[in-house]
């Protein structure tokens, strides 16, 4: 989808521009869903990409955390671990992202 963008929260040891993605979900040949994901740290790893959400601080607006839900989390996961290689887990906390519950 995108290529040459390097995220905030992105503090991998490879920090090359991260690689934006996009995993369609299909139902009988029709499109359902559609998530946007990132590939980071040289292509190790697949992670959703975070909501951010913002607070003021100081007079300031600054990125308070980055957010996901568990669909999303769970759906990133399910791609990255298609082939094996990298610990998904170990990456998403690496990432700091914090997990919230699905919109009802």
């Amino acid at each position: 989808v995108n290529k040459g963008m390097t995220p905030d929260w992105n503090t991998f040891p490879d920090d090359r521009p991260v690689d934006y993605q996009v995993g369609d979900v299909f139902w009988n040949g029709a499109l359902v869903d559609r998530h946007l994901l990132v590939s980071v740290d040289g292509g190790r790893v697949i992670l959703p990409v975070p909501k951010p959400i913002y607070d003021k601080r100081e007079g300031k607006t600054i990125v308070a955390r980055f957010e996901v839900t568990r669909f999303e989390r769970a759906f990133a996961r399910l791609l990255h671990n298609a082939e094996p290689g990298e610990d998904f887990d170990r990456y998403y906390k690496d990432a700091g992202f914090v997990t919230v519950d699905n919109p009802a």
